[in-house]
């Protein structure tokens, strides 16, 4: 009875000892597992769109500047007023223009009294000339009577020049002045909407002549808006003149408007400045800092509640594809793969320089290229597979070759594509619900 007692414990014990050792491979193999999701690639429709911020500025604008220096005495306009082409504006302190012309008109007219004695000096001394000659002739005085009379009608005729030229270099000064006077009235130089006014009547501006000439207003045709934005230097390269484009202004929430892509610019802006600060930089080395492309969006039908200088934000579509194969983005990695194409482990990989012993041993890697890839699910293990991708849209890329419809792929989570490998035991878990 002891006996067949003691059977059945070492058999129980047995089949214990058995099944945790069984256990403990099951747990040692899942450890080893990686978990991931997957998915099955299939075809949709992408729509690529390249997105940027920038502001709202009429086509046509124009700042309008004091032409002459003096103070503001009558400012006709307020901001937001609409004008027309060659309504005046503004008036600037004219006295002291008034006064120059007024005092070149009279050096005219002084120099015009000039000519005209310098006129009958030379009637005068022709008449003397004619008599001269012709008693010369008759022999009835010298040579010498002869010729100062010839040189005074000369001397006449070119005192007679020297006054013409005296009074239209007065007359030039005279249009000047009437010029400098006339530019005391501002016209607006356009159709168009008073959009800024920084001037008041009673401030004194600064003329064009100068470095540095005031802006008074600014006039701007509010018909025809665009949207100028700065596009990321990496994103330049997919925009092209005439892609469709919609564009939402912060101010106008919920307001959607359409628009087109009319000009691209053709050098690069150094994030943070400005495209003359750029230009003045030309030759200092920017290799290492951000740049941005200027673009310039023509809007549809803008609305009446559009004012230049709001923030907005552009949606570019550059492509669109209907019914492609297509991956999520986070399953395409980027992998070192060796000659045959086969990824390589960076961990398995041998360092430049390995040192055994005293010896230092040099180790000469060949030059690895750089593909993307996804992982596919093959027999529970992960196998790399190099793809050639198209267009990016929200969530989605473009598989063009390496993939066939159906095929079961990695693609979560991010933290472990990132490290996984090939030939990596897979554990399929159910996708993060987010």
């Amino acid at each position: 009875m002891a006996a067949r007692r003691n059977r059945i414990i070492g058999a129980v014990a047995a089949v214990l000892v058995l099944g945790g050792i069984v256990g403990f491979n099951v747990v040692r193999e899942n450890r080893k597992k990686v978990p991931v999701q997957t998915g099955k690639v299939g075809r949709r429709d992408l729509v690529s769109v390249v997105t940027a911020s920038g502001e709202i500025k009429p086509r046509r604008y124009v700042n309008v500047g004091a032409n002459v220096s003096g103070r503001i005495v009558d400012l006709r306009v307020q901001e937001g007023d609409r004008v027309r082409k060659g309504q005046v504006l503004a008036r600037i302190e004219s006295e002291r223009f008034e006064a120059a012309l007024r005092q070149s008109e009279a050096a005219v007219q002084s120099a015009r009294a000039e000519q005209q004695r310098a006129e009958a000096d030379l009637e005068v001394s022709r008449l003397q000339y004619g008599r001269t000659k012709q008693m010369y002739d008759e022999r009835l005085v010298s040579a010498q009577a002869y010729d100062e009379a010839d040189a005074a009608v000369k001397m006449k005729a070119a005192n007679v020049e020297a006054a013409r030229k005296r009074v239209a270099q007065l007359q030039a000064q005279r249009d000047s002045n009437a010029d400098d006077l006339q530019k005391t009235t501002v016209f607006s130089p356009m159709d168009g909407v008073v959009t800024s006014l920084p001037k008041e009547e009673g401030e004194v501006v600064i003329g064009a002549q100068s470095f540095n000439p005031t802006v008074m207003m600014t006039v701007a045709d509010l018909s025809v808006m665009e949207c100028e934005i700065m596009v990321d230097e990496t994103d330049i390269r997919s925009l092209a003149l005439g892609q469709p484009t919609e564009v939402r202004v912060d101010a106008l929430e919920g307001v959607e408007l359409a628009g087109e892509i009319t000009e691209i610019g053709s050098s690069a802006i150094v994030r943070g400045t400005t495209a003359a600060t750029t230009t003045q930089q030309t030759g200092t080395n920017t290799g290492n800092q951000a740049k941005d492309f200027r673009v310039t969006i023509t809007l549809e039908e803008p609305p009446p509640s559009l004012r230049p200088g709001l923030n907005a934000t552009a949606d570019i579509t550059t492509a669109t594809r209907t019914g492609v194969l297509a991956a999520p983005i986070q399953a395409v990695v980027v992998r070192q793969v060796d000659a045959e194409g086969k990824p390589v482990d960076p961990d398995a990989s041998p360092r430049p320089d390995a040192n055994q012993g005293d010896t230092v041993v040099e180790t000469r890697q060949a030059k690895l290229d750089e593909k993307e890839g996804v992982f596919a699910v093959g027999s529970g293990k992960a196998v790399f597979r190099a793809v050639k991708t198209g267009i990016m849209g929200e969530t989605d890329v473009e598989i063009l070759e390496g993939l066939q419809e159906g095929e079961e792929i990695v693609t979560g989570s991010y933290r472990t594509l990132r490290t996984l490998k090939d030939g990596a035991v897979l554990k399929v878990e159910p996708a993060k619900k987010s």
